[in-house]
C-alpha cells in the first residue's frame, strides 16, 4: 500500500502474492532476495495483523470487502463445495450481492479503480472485476492456471487441471488469445503499469495487483528456480527453523511454542 497523495487523497496499491509465506520476503525477514517488493514495503505500510482464511478465495473475499467470507458468499472455495453446503446462504461460491467491494466504494468516491491478476471470486460475466467496481481489469478468473499460458491438449485431464483451465477477462470481456510471450507475473505487472500510465492524473487511484506464481512453484522460470534453490536446498528443516527465528525476533508475530497448523496459517496470504 503506497501512501502518495493525489488531490489531497492517497493512492492505494495493494499487492497480493498467492500462497507466499508471511516471512518469505526480505522486508519481513526472509532470505530470498526481493529488493523491489522490499522497497515498496518500506516506503508504504507493512501490515502485521492480517489473518487469512485457510484457503484462497475466502481470504480474497475478506480482503476486498472487509467482511467475514461467509457473509460475502465464499464460506468455502467453489472448488471445495460439498453437496451439504451447495445452495446455502453464504456458500454461493462467488462474491455475492450482500457485500460492497473496496473498488465499488472508492469508484463512487471518485477514485480510478484498476486490477490485474488472479480474481477467483466468480467465473461468469456478471461476476468479473468489472462487475464489482474495477474500471480497468485484466483478470485470471479461476483459482489457478499455467503460468506460461499452456493448456494440456489431452481430453483425459485430471480434475485439478479441468477446474483450473485458463479463463481470462479484460474489462469484462473474455480473452481468447493471451499476449505473447506470456508469463503470469510479467503480464499481470505490465497490464497494471499500462493502466496506471493511461490513468486520469487528476484523480486518485486504487490499484490491486494479484500475483499467482507462488501458488504453483514448479512453474518457475529457470533463473528464478536457481536463485531459490540456492537458498532452500542446503536443508529445508534448517531453512524453516531460521525463517521462524528471524520472524519472531523481528516482531512480526509473537513466539508461540505450541503453534498449531491453523494458527500458523493465519499469517499467510493466499
Amino acid at each position: 500500500m503506497v501512501n502518495t497523495v493525489t488531490a489531497g487523497r492517497p493512492n492505494f496499491l495493494i499487492i497480493v502474492a498467492d500462497d507466499l509465506g508471511f516471512s518469505d520476503l526480505g522486508a519481513f525477514g526472509g532470505e530470498i532476495k526481493s529488493p523491489r517488493l522490499d522497497a515498496l514495503a518500506f516506503a508504504g505500510l507493512r501490515l502485521s495483523a492480517f489473518h487469512s482464511a485457510p484457503t484462497c478465495s475466502p481470504t480474497r473475499a475478506m480482503l476486498l470487502t472487509g467482511t467475514d467470507h461467509h457473509i460475502a458468499g465464499l464460506g468455502t472455495m467453489a472448488e471445495a463445495m460439498t453437496d451439504e453446503l451447495r445452495g446455502r446462504p453464504g456458500y454461493e461460491g462467488y462474491l455475492n450481492d450482500s457485500v460492497v467491494t473496496l473498488a465499488e466504494l472508492l469508484r463512487d468516491a471518485g477514485y480510478e479503480t484498476m486490477m490485474s491478476g488472479k480474481w477467483h471470486l466468480g467465473l461468469t460475466a456478471d461476476r468479473t472485476p468489472t462487475a464489482r467496481g474495477f474500471q480497468r481489469s485484466f483478470a485470471l478468473l479461476p483459482g489457478a492456471a499455467n503460468h506460461f499460458g499452456y493448456e494440456p491438449q489431452s481430453d483425459a485431464r485430471p480434475r485439478l487441471l479441468q477446474i483450473t483451465a485458463g479463463l481470462y477477462a479484460e474489462d469484462g470481456d473474455f480473452v481468447s488469445t493471451l499476449p505473447q510471450p506470456f508469463y503470469s507475473s510479467d503480464t499481470f505487472t505490465d497490464r497494471l503499469i499500462g493502466y496506471l500510465d493511461a490513468r486520469d492524473r487528476s484523480r486518485p487511484f486504487f490499484a490491486y495487483l494479484a500475483f499467482s506464481a507462488p501458488h504453483c512453484r514448479s512453474r518457475r522460470r529457470p533463473k528464478t528456480s536457481r536463485t531459490i534453490a540456492a537458498v532452500t536446498l542446503p536443508g529445508l528443516r534448517s531453512f524453516v527453523a531460521k525463517d521462524c527465528s528471524v520472524s519472531n525476533s523481528s516482531g512480526w508475530h509473537p513466539p508461540t511454542p505450541n503453534r498449531t497448523r491453523s494458527s500458523a496459517a493465519g499469517h499467510g496470504m493466499n
